[in-house]
């Protein structure tokens, strides 16, 4: 896990160059692999974590996995298994790690695959809008904060609504148990 003192750092790095351009607003945990970044933290969906293993309040989310670009090539799948051990041994009473690949930014999870998770299937569609200079923004950047527009308000700023595919949901069992249960229940090792 990254000291305290580096975690503004590595939170700057990753607004300026990560695809989503933010960092995870709740508890998170930081890890550097050589120049990769992987960031932890609580999911969003509080459903997920009976989803995933059948109990609530066991599942994390990896929520950002950044590298610059020209990375060496295996970079961020040997980071993603380091890290994973590491978080495991901070956190141990988690029993699964949930990630997605956003194919509308051209991910689809070959890190994922690669790394030996387990894909799950994919979301549902989502809405986004673009705004007037062509950037894709979250639904989530209006209705956050103290900022909570309608639809009518956010079109009137010149943003358009449109719809997104869903992302590709990926899960790591930590512990026996719940790689068995992963396993039973999504059918591992099945052809997507």
């Amino acid at each position: 896990m990254v000291p305290t003192s580096c975690i503004a750092k590595i939170r700057d790095r990753i607004v300026r160059s990560h695809y989503t351009h933010s960092v995870p607003s709740g508890k998170s945990r930081y890890y550097v692999f050589e120049e990769a970044v992987v960031i932890f933290a609580i999911p969003a969906n509080y459903n997920i974590s009976t989803y995933v293993v059948g109990v609530p309040n066991k599942v994390w989310e990896l929520a950002r996995l950044w590298a610059p670009n020209n990375h060496r090539k295996n970079l961020l799948t040997q980071a993603l298994a380091n890290t994973v051990r590491a978080f495991h041994l901070d956190e141990p009473g988690v029993l699964a790690l949930v990630s997605y690949a956003d194919p509308n930014a051209g991910h689809l999870g070959g890190v994922y695959r690669a790394a030996s998770w387990v894909y799950t299937g994919q979301s549902s569609e989502s809405r986004a809008y673009r705004a007037p200079d062509g950037q894709i923004v979250s639904r989530r950047k209006f209705h956050t904060g103290s900022t909570g527009l309608k639809k009518a308000d956010i079109e009137a700023l010149g943003y358009k609504q449109m719809k997104l595919s869903g992302k590709h949901r990926f899960v790591k069992g930590l512990t026996r148990q719940a790689r068995r249960y992963i396993e039973r229940k999504f059918n591992a090792g099945a052809e997507q």
